[in-house]
């Protein structure tokens, strides 16, 4: 049997002592740490969030958090892509992997300055009654001089501001199914990384059994094209269908993990 998405106004006596419960843990962490945490219902309305999120997003404590939207913060960073935010939480509740968790790459201004954050977030579920009940997320900061390092042609192109969701390997990608690395080829394609710097990258960060160079780059991005259905393999038709079907907003989980991993504060 599935587990089924519950609205608060529909709660049961168990579900909303959980979600007290939940609120509780929440305001002994405020008081003690300052973790980023909190939780949204099915909605993505936020039911609590800890004080030091709500600092990030203008607000004085985690309980002014309940109720609002993200499009509701007085943050314009976080309003701004707040439509991005509840696509991200309502592909996560509707996975039919109920222990299935996201991260994201938030950049954009909060109300302490130009930030980046991973997000990471799972499922407010109560196994009793086999409901969702919303989404619960955390976060920490990195290192964004060193993101820049990498990442500065992408800003380039599509602005610094931005929100990056780690993509699984298995996702599709239009009417074919992208392995891995090739999502990695396309996403520094996007960045208009030629092919040996694209293979200086992976040879270095990304070693394989096979030699990686110029050559098995292009051989790559042929069978991109011919897997999402291009009839040629111009470049600049292969970097337009990319992010027409949004591949340039879902970074790869290998490259997300290389990118990332060593540089958590």
């Amino acid at each position: 049997m599935p587990y089924s998405l519950v609205s608060p106004e529909l709660f049961t006596v168990e579900q909303q002592q959980l979600v007290d419960r939940f609120k509780d843990s929440i305001l002994a962490i405020s008081s003690q740490n300052n973790i980023c945490m909190g939780a949204k219902d099915i909605h993505s309305r936020h039911l609590i969030a800890t004080d030091a999120y709500a600092q990030i997003v203008g607000l004085k404590n985690g309980q002014e958090v309940t109720d609002r939207f993200d499009r509701d913060m007085p943050c314009e960073g976080t309003a701004q892509f707040a439509a991005d935010f509840v696509n991200e939480d309502q592909r996560l509740i509707i996975s039919p992997d109920i222990g299935h968790s996201i991260s994201v790459l938030n950049i954009h201004r909060y109300s302490d300055g130009l930030k980046a954050r991973v997000f990471r977030k799972h499922i407010l579920k109560h196994h009793e009654s086999r409901s969702i009940l919303g989404v619960i997320y955390y976060s920490h900061d990195v290192s964004i001089r060193k993101l820049f390092r990498v990442l500065n042609e992408y800003f380039s192109m599509f602005g610094v501001a931005c929100s990056l969701e780690q993509a699984d390997m298995e996702e599709k990608v239009a009417n074919g199914i992208l392995t891995e690395y090739e999502q990695e080829v396309c996403f520094f394609l996007l960045m208009n990384w030629n092919f040996a710097k694209i293979a200086h990258f992976m040879s270095t960060y990304r070693p394989t059994p096979h030699q990686i160079n110029a050559d098995s780059i292009s051989q790559s991005t042929a069978r991109i094209c011919e897997k999402i259905g291009l009839p040629n393999t111009r470049l600049s038709d292969l970097r337009e269908t990319l992010i027409y079907i949004g591949v340039h907003k879902r970074v790869p989980k290998s490259l997300f993990k290389t990118l990332l991993g060593s540089w958590q504060l």
